[in-house]
């Protein structure tokens, strides 16, 4: 196998970039998977945690808004039991958070079985671009250390080969 190559600096301008561009890659990955990470710990603890307080909150105003419906039916103003409307509507708007809370809840179970698919799709589409980065890549930058290193040796003796030439 033979090469025609015309600059030593274009060898070692090309090595420099790869060895930028395996940094930057492998940041790039280090990133993506740092807000994979905090994405986990967002839709595991975090949401879960919020969705359950709220629903704790949820039931007491449900129990709250109940108990003050049925004071409302057993009052009498002047032998007329009143309509108790501003209770119904309260309570009926304390049942409606309860159920939006625990629809809620149930959405972060969904998404956080979907946030492990898609990770793990994440992690086998990126799994050779890693292999590349760790392993083919940095074979590749040793190899052209080699290259340069052979080519400037052969061009150092090259060169006074060819001035002795010209004085003669």
């Amino acid at each position: 196998m033979s090469a025609n190559i015309r600059s030593i600096d274009a060898l070692i301008e090309f090595r420099s970039s790869l060895i930028v561009f395996i940094e930057d890659a492998s940041l790039a990955i280090q990133s993506m998977t740092m807000e994979l990470r905090k994405t986990f710990e967002w839709i595991e603890h975090d949401r879960p945690h919020y969705w359950n307080a709220q629903m704790k909150r949820a039931y007491d105003l449900v129990a709250q808004t109940r108990s003050e419906l049925d004071s409302c039916r057993m009052r009498t103003v002047a032998g007329h039991r009143p309509a108790c409307i501003e209770e119904k509507q309260a309570s009926a708007r304390a049942k409606r958070r309860l159920q939006h809370c625990h629809d809620q809840l149930k959405a972060v179970k969904h998404w956080a079985i979907q946030v492990h698919h898609d990770a793990d799709e994440f992690r086998g589409r990126f799994g050779g671009l890693i292999a590349m980065l760790d392993g083919d890549l940095p074979k590749a930058v040793v190899s052209l250390e080699k290259a340069i290193t052979i080519l400037e040796s052969y061009a150092e003796i090259a060169r006074p080969m060819n001035q002795n030439e010209k004085g003669e």
